[in-house]
């Protein structure tokens, strides 16, 4: 699955998923993915280095996680910031189960 989904083009992803949520009578917001990979989502501090393949560890408070984790919930965090200043309602966001540390 993954394998063929990683064989589409971004824009096409995107034209089925958009299909797709409209069937469902959802909606697709775009989010601003820049820095996202790099920024802690504790303290929010930005640093290329605290990324390093699938670890996130911050350089300034420490933080460790799974970076692809990480990454996930700065783009739900400034998804609910931006929903919250502009007109767009607030999304529900399912936060996952987790429990421990995923560094390896």
């Amino acid at each position: 699955m993954n394998k063929w989904l990683g064989s589409w083009a971004f824009y096409q992803q995107e034209q089925f998923l958009a299909y797709k949520a409209e069937a469902l009578g959802k909606r697709v917001v775009h989010q601003d993915p820049r820095y996202t990979s790099q920024k802690c989502n504790v303290c929010k501090h930005i640093k290329r280095t605290n990324r390093h393949k699938s670890k996130f560890q911050c350089k300034n408070c420490g933080h460790q996680t799974h970076a692809d984790l990480n990454a996930s919930r700065n783009v739900r965090d400034d998804y609910i910031l931006s929903s919250t200043q502009g007109t767009q309602e607030q999304g529900s966001v399912n936060a996952p189960c987790v429990s421990g540390n995923y560094i390896s």
